[in-house]
């Protein structure tokens, strides 16, 4: 059966709405930056949750879904610096913070195991909408310990993915907390140990 390409085509349109919104930075225009990075986060809302509903899951939207991510932060990290350079100076060691235990995770992935991981666990999301919501009062001069709050999360999110990267590191696919890490471990340690050359039982 044919999976809908749907929630892949809102990761695409993240990733294409990317230049949009730097150019729009670089040219000073903040309405435009904001609208432009704004719709971008609302894909990132929309393509997981139709891929659940549709069932069109795969390990390449995975991956896709977190390239678009990582476009996305970066531009949006760019994008401010240029735009709102005063928050940007003041808020650096939080920003540095927050993107050190994002990247920490990649590098940790492609040193480790030969990629990325994309486990899209819950703490991630809810750092992504905590985010988006925080840079409200920190854009509008006002109130910064919300962004402070979510560059909290964003580091705890971060120490969960490379723990559960360390517990199961062949498996590739979603994994919401660390708890379901250990499941994971647990039901592929119960596995009697396949003679050499066999496949591996880790779930998949």
């Amino acid at each position: 059966m044919r999976t809908s390409p749907l929630p892949n085509w809102l990761s695409t349109v993240r990733i294409l709405l990317a230049p949009g919104a730097l150019t729009a930075a670089l040219a000073g225009s903040r309405p435009w930056f904001v609208g432009l990075l704004a719709a971008g986060l609302l894909t990132d809302a929309l393509d997981g949750y139709l891929a659940r509903r549709l069932h069109a899951e795969t390990s390449f939207g995975r991956k896709l879904d977190s390239a678009a991510d990582y476009v996305t932060l970066l531009i949006g990290v760019a994008g401010i610096a240029l735009l709102w350079p005063e928050i940007m100076r003041r808020e650096l060691p939080w920003v540095l913070a927050g993107l050190g235990a994002f990247f920490a995770v990649i590098f940790y992935g492609y040193s480790r195991l030969g990629r990325a991981p994309c486990y899209h666990t819950w703490a991630a999301k809810v750092f992504t909408v905590a985010c988006a919501v925080s840079l409200i009062p920190l854009l509008a001069e006002g109130a910064a310990w919300p962004f402070h709050a979510a560059i909290a999360l964003q580091i705890l999110a971060g120490v969960e993915e490379l723990a559960i990267a360390m517990l199961i590191p062949k498996h590739e696919g979603e994994v919401p907390t660390l708890w379901h890490a250990w499941r994971l471990r647990r039901a592929g340690s119960a596995q009697s140990t396949p003679p050499p050359g066999s496949a591996n039982p880790w779930p998949r």
